[in-house]
């Protein structure tokens, strides 16, 4: 088994990646899939497996100064000869074939390429051969048949000798049937877009959920989870561009203040009556957190341990306090002060959102089916929220 050194990868992999399996990381032009990719390779390389890096997508020089923007270094493997880099970038565009040690003579040329590249890793001892970045050998060869046919080979024969293959791709470069094709070799297939890594092959069952939202900061590719340790990680991924839109890491957000939400739910409340108001926020707490108990159970393992992450999350992103009142097999209580946003002397329960949310996440942490209420509220006038979750069936 292989740590990715990824926490929320690791999860989903149940363990991580299984050895003797091909692994491509697909994405798209902003270049998220190859940082993960070499995230994936820096712990491979900490793991103390021996790698052949051909690099394709820009100069090695170029390529270990990108790195360091994302904490990735690579100088003590390659000063230890953990870690070779060869040139293949520069004769893809020099206008006279440049010879050197560690440039690939002719990268056009896949045969004489594949060649010198099996008797290297072969000859070395090494135990991955990593391609960066594949996309660019699909468009600039001529031939697509040839590409096909020789890289999925090549990749293939690698592995009767125990050689595995890691690679990046643009999905989107290549039509959904010749991308098809080109992942016949790789055990796992992880795909970063969409603010989502996603698990779209592996040889083993995975979940229950196959991906988890991400943040891109300058340690690389981090769970949301992992990444909203604090406030400070918080203020440190807001930024504002020109086009007016802020964006906490790769997730555009707004600021909202109080009173702003207050007056959605006094609106509520309004147009469509207080029982109408109460079932539609309740139902918009289920359907917000649909799918975050299962995330959160990959990580965390236990509805104890779930409800802690929940209590941290709520109180640094400002949302107010939590705690457990009283837990057990078929009912629990949770007690709450200053939830956000605070309307006093309201009369009504506001806080069904809540209910619900945290009724979803108990019902896909445990199972069965649960109902929520809120029982008491400080917009009614109680010293505190308290909200009873309740096994309906198993």
């Amino acid at each position: 088994m292989i740590n990715t050194e990824i926490r929320m990868l690791n999860s989903i992999l149940r363990g991580g990646i299984r050895e003797g399996n091909s692994i491509m990381f697909s994405g798209s032009f902003n270049d998220d899939h190859r940082i993960l990719m070499h995230q994936f390779i820096f712990a491979l390389l900490k793991q103390d497996y021996k790698v052949l890096l051909v690099e394709f997508k820009q100069s090695p020089k170029s390529l270990l100064k990108w790195l360091e923007e994302y904490k990735i270094d690579y100088d003590k493997f390659i000063e230890k000869e953990q870690l070779k880099i060869i040139d293949g970038h520069t004769n893809l565009y020099a206008k006279t074939q440049v010879v050197g040690k560690d440039v690939l003579s002719n990268p056009m040329d896949l045969p004489i390429t594949t060649a010198i590249l099996r008797r290297e890793l072969t000859s070395k001892g090494y135990n991955f051969l990593v391609i960066d970045d594949l996309s660019i050998l699909y468009a600039v060869l001529p031939s697509k048949d040839e590409f096909f046919k020789i890289t999925v080979r090549f990749i293939n024969s690698l592995l009767l000798e125990g050689i595995v293959t890691v690679t990046s791709f643009i999905e989107k470069l290549a039509s959904p049937t010749e991308f098809s094709l080109l992942t016949l070799p790789f055990g796992y297939v992880i795909s970063i877009e969409d603010d989502k890594v996603r698990i779209k092959k592996a040889p083993h069952p995975i979940g229950p959920v196959d991906y988890f939202k991400y943040i891109k900061t300058d340690e690389g590719i981090k769970s949301y989870e992992e990444h909203y340790e604090s406030l400070e990680k918080i203020k440190e991924s807001l930024y504002l561009d020109d086009e007016g839109i802020l964006w906490s890491g790769n997730q555009r957000v707004q600021v909202i203040d109080e009173e702003s939400e207050a007056k959605l739910i006094e609106s509520l409340f309004e147009y469509y009556g207080s029982q109408s108001a109460k079932k539609f926020m309740y139902f918009w707490g289920r359907e917000e957190f649909l799918g975050r108990g299962k995330l959160y159970l990959q990580i965390y393992r236990s509805l104890d341990k779930v409800l802690k992450r929940i209590i941290h999350d709520t109180k640094v992103t400002g949302g107010g306090t939590l705690e457990i009142g009283h837990m057990e097999e078929d009912i629990i209580i949770i007690r709450a002060k200053n939830l956000f946003p605070r309307i006093p002397n309201f009369g009504e329960q506001i806080h069904l959102h809540d209910v619900g949310g945290l009724t979803q996440i108990i019902e896909e942490v445990i199972g069965g089916k649960w109902e929520g209420d809120e029982v008491k509220c400080e917009a009614k006038g109680d010293s505190y929220c308290e909200f009873i979750i309740k096994r309906v069936s198993k």
